[in-house]
């Protein structure tokens, strides 16, 4: 039977990954596999040196927080030794510690990114180690869909020269999943010629030039909507928090009639985000929760027309199975996704909550390993015109 063991939150499992390699021969114990010795704890001869020197703004909370690290790792590699051996009757209790050490490490990841950030712009490239651990950190902040917190790093590492070139392929793919187009152009150049280009960088680079073009438009709509003041906004509170939708209904107004009616009706309020894919989006909306479901008919697509929205980060967006045959389910998009303009109804998108959609649990049905969903607990309208808002269904 598969356990917690198995299941730790993925952002948490990756930063393991990274700060391994920061810590050389302090190896993470994998699933299926030999746990790995402790790691030593004799410091280096240099470090031991200068160990009663006064240390640089922030580099003693970010040491501080590296010993708390260490410790968490440590200790989840003992347990999984204990479970490995356990009897069926001890496995609760260890399965309670497992998940308060992963809750620890969870809340240790961003203080321990921020005081490394600290240290680090105190005293720029003077650790290379350090600056090893933020430039992986970064990557690893955009490889699951942290962008903001990856671009953010990523500045500060391009502001200083840390001379590590990938670092540009970090903070352009950053920019591109945070429509800011124009940056994601100009640092994407620089890892090109750098040769630090890699995927996805390589695939998004490519669409950089179109999407400067698509995002001028965009903008221009947007302004034009706040201006108006008017447009319907659903709020979705999931089990992460908050998300606040605004609904295209100049473009896709058979859309946002069915959305709203089902919205209105409770349709939403329990089901699952049943899948939720890295680097791409999250998929929620149906009621049976496996990806199979429906409100019992279709509504059609609103793509003939030429001002169809395109898909940026934050998208709502129908999903179906070919056209014309969406009825309730629908995707949250973590980035600009080209390939998805011109093939499903756009009909909305996030003004608040990113933080939220990015933090939900990532979870693919075809998957052997089934993980708990987040759910959404309930949608509510809270704006919309004055008129009945009912689905167009496909006769």
């Amino acid at each position: 039977m598969l356990t917690k063991f198995r299941l730790a939150p993925w952002s948490f499992c990756l930063t393991l990954s990274t700060l391994s390699l920061l810590l050389g021969n302090m190896a993470v114990a994998q699933p299926g596999t030999e746990s790995p010795k402790k790691a030593e704890t004799k410091q280096p001869a240099a470090e031991t040196k200068e160990a009663e020197a006064k240390p640089a703004a922030g580099e003693g909370d970010y040491n501080a927080l590296l010993n708390r690290w260490k410790t968490v790792i440590d200790d989840l590699r003992k347990l999984k030794l204990k479970y490995a051996v356990a009897q069926a009757g001890e496995r609760e209790a260890l399965d309670k510690q497992w998940e308060e050490l992963i809750a620890e490490g969870n809340k240790l990841v961003p203080e321990l990114q921020a005081a490394g950030k600290k240290a680090y712009e105190a005293a720029p490239n003077q650790d290379p180690q350090l600056t090893r651990f933020l430039v992986k950190m970064a990557a690893d902040d955009a490889a699951n869909d942290h962008y903001k917190s990856a671009f953010d790093l990523a500045e500060v590492l391009i502001k200083n020269d840390c001379g590590e070139k990938q670092i540009y392929n970090t903070a352009a793919i950053a920019a591109f999943c945070l429509n800011d187009f124009t940056k994601a152009e100009e640092y994407f150049k620089v890892a090109q010629e750098g040769g630090a280009l890699s995927p996805p960088g390589d695939e998004y680079s490519g669409e950089t030039a179109a999407y400067k073009g698509f995002w001028e438009q965009e903008q221009k709509l947007r302004e034009a909507e706040a201006a108006a003041n008017d447009l319907p906004r659903v709020k979705i509170q999931t089990t992460k928090g908050e998300i606040v939708l605004e609904l295209f209904e100049n473009e896709a107004p058979d859309t946002v009639g069915n959305f709203i009616s089902l919205v209105e009706k409770k349709a939403y309020d329990g089901t699952p985000f049943h899948r939720v894919l890295k680097g791409f989006m999250a998929q929620g909306g149906d009621p049976k929760g496996d990806g199979t479901g429906g409100p019992g008919y279709q509504i059609y697509c609103e793509l003939d027309k030429p001002n169809f929205r395109k898909h940026f980060a934050g998208s709502l967006s129908m999903a179906h199975a070919g056209k014309d045959t969406g009825g309730s389910q629908f995707f949250l998009t973590f980035r600009a996704t080209p390939h998805l303009n011109g093939r499903h109804t756009c009909f909305g998108r996030v003004i608040s909550g990113m933080d939220v959609l990015e933090n939900l649990q990532r979870r693919d049905p075809s998957a052997p390993t089934k993980v708990e969903p987040d759910k959404i607990v309930t949608a509510t309208v809270e704006r919309k015109r004055d008129h009945a808002y009912v689905p167009k269904k496909v006769e």
